[in-house]
């Protein structure tokens, strides 16, 4: 039974204390107040339009809900604004939702809003992005965190950069926005694993931008041409493709390797193009995994703290095999690549042989 005797306090983002910290009456997309059916309500605080893999995401969160039988109300914030996600949040909380799915923009700033969620007894459930919690009252709130590994990400670009590279070799790493999880895990996976002989002459952010990673690569690759650059690694497909694109500008295709993280179509096709040299998936699709756990939850069950879903490499060696065979796929080669995947490699038929 939910506790509803004390009212909800106003939840303070570390993000937005400057200006307003109110968790407690700002509107949101959704509209979860006005559900009449005997559907479980989620609220789900999500990111919004981003790029290809959040449109895939968050497409299958939605569909996966239906399936289940929830009634999903779904508020994308915009921009990364960790306000508006604040805002609806609080309403959720205030409509009294029976779950809320939480995709984050920004790592920290949520313990306040937690503390409300655990106070009303509703449970929360991250997804994508972990996040920074402080309190031990804010941790009662969630019960799980699903989505694929950052740290595993990195690690995987690393080893393909020390495999390509065994006498050593310089490079480049193309960052997302300060502050995210995703952004320092996936760099930890990368310091994890390079070896020592593997040099980064400089980090920078691209904001997950394809024009902005063309220009800082162009500007990179100016900068240290005495160094022979000979990798990149972009920590999203968008922003390899941006830097694929100084590359071919500077007269350095198939001399720079650039090493991607989504597994996208655009970054699948460059592969087969010769543009990127490595794409290391960032699973899309687990929906109905996380319906799943917040369906075990509510009916009582047990449910794992955290769900990490599996994602696979790719390599230019892919086109003679198949793009991973835990989705309908299809062969992949160069003859047949544009029309066999959507939106990830995500195809209509059995795989074949």
């Amino acid at each position: 039974m939910k506790n509803w005797k004390k009212a909800i306090a106003i939840c303070a983002s570390a993000a937005a204390m400057a200006s307003m910290a109110a968790c407690g009456g700002g509107s949101s997309d959704g509209d979860s107040s006005s559900s009449k059916s005997d559907k479980k309500t989620i609220g789900f605080v999500a990111v919004g339009p981003e790029g290809g893999f959040r449109t895939a995401n968050e497409n299958d969160l939605k569909k996966a809900f239906e399936d289940a039988g929830f009634d999903l109300v779904y508020s994308p914030t915009q921009n990364n604004d960790q306000q508006k996600q604040i805002q609806a949040f609080n309403k959720f909380v205030n409509d009294e939702v029976d779950a809320i799915v939480l995709s984050a923009t920004n790592d920290s700033g949520w313990d306040d809003c937690l503390e409300n969620a655990a106070e009303a007894e509703i449970p929360v459930f991250t997804v994508d992005r972990n996040i920074d919690i402080k309190s031990d009252a804010a941790k009662k709130a969630v019960v799980s965190h699903i989505g694929p590994s950052n740290v595993w990400a990195g690690e995987q670009a690393a080893e393909f950069v020390n495999k390509s590279f065994p006498d050593g070799a310089n490079g480049f790493i193309l960052e997302g926005p300060a502050g995210l999880s995703v952004v320092t895990d996936r760099g930890t996976g990368w310091d994890n694993k390079a070896a020592s002989n593997i040099k980064v002459l400089e980090s920078q952010s691209a904001n997950w931008s394809t024009d902005e990673a063309k220009t800082v690569t162009a500007g990179l690759l100016d900068k240290y041409k005495s160094d022979n650059p000979q990798f990149i690694f972009a920590q999203n497909d968008e922003m390899g493709l941006g830097a694929a694109q100084a590359v071919d500008a500077a007269g350095l295709k198939g001399k720079v390797k650039i090493i991607t993280i989504d597994g996208t179509k655009a970054a699948l096709q460059s592969l087969v193009d010769g543009d990127l040299s490595y794409v290391i998936e960032y699973n899309p699709i687990f929906g109905k995994e996380t319906a799943n756990a917040v369906k075990d939850y509510l009916d009582g069950k047990s449910v794992e703290s955290d769900i990490e879903i599996e994602s696979k490499t790719f390599d230019a060696d892919s086109r003679q095999g198949s793009l991973g065979c835990r989705y309908p796929c299809v062969l992949i080669r160069s003859d047949n690549f544009p029309n066999s995947i959507s939106p990830f490699h995500i195809a209509q038929e059995r795989c074949t042989a």
